[in-house]
């Protein structure tokens, strides 16, 4: 007696990848891998220019003034303006308040909750920082020639598409 297969289904041919769009895919790939590159390249340079002097890195100078830009603030907030995670920001913040850059309080509301203010001296510090890395960005931007300056030609661009 023949053996039937009702039933059983034949296997499913693999899908033949469309070439153009893995190739447009492909390059979009390269040029996010570029710009993170380049972010990491920025982020490096103005640590190592600016913020090391203030004992701080980038990200904890980014609490520092989203606190100062958002005052007072949710931690939770500050994690996702971020795009860090909210216990980063509570170790940074802790770090902050005992330099006395930062004051945590907590709403009588709702007691879950952790507000972050900057003090005088986390405003001032802001401030200065703030200027000091504007002032190494346009530095870094107009005179950096050699090796790395396809990465400021990126950060060039992207900083120009980001404030028109």
């Amino acid at each position: 007696m023949p053996s039937s297969a009702v039933g059983i289904a034949e296997p499913a041919m693999p899908a033949v990848p469309d070439i153009a769009a893995a190739e447009a895919g492909s390059g979009q790939l390269d040029r996010l891998a570029q710009l993170c590159r380049t972010a990491n390249f920025a982020r490096h340079h103005l640590e190592a220019a600016v913020l090391r002097d203030a004992n701080l890195t980038w990200t904890s100078y980014d609490v520092l003034h989203l606190t100062v830009m958002h005052r007072p603030v949710d931690t939770g907030v500050v994690a996702a303006l971020a795009q860090v995670s909210k216990g980063s920001v509570t170790r940074y913040a802790a770090a902050l308040i005992r330099r006395g850059l930062l004051r945590r309080s907590v709403p009588t509301k709702d007691r879950r909750r952790s507000l972050l203010a900057p003090t005088a001296a986390g405003w001032a510090l802001n401030q200065q920082l703030r200027g000091q890395l504007i002032a190494e960005l346009n530095t870094l931007l107009d005179t950096h020639a050699g090796a790395s300056r396809n990465d400021i030609d990126v950060l060039r661009l992207l900083i120009t598409a980001h404030h028109r």
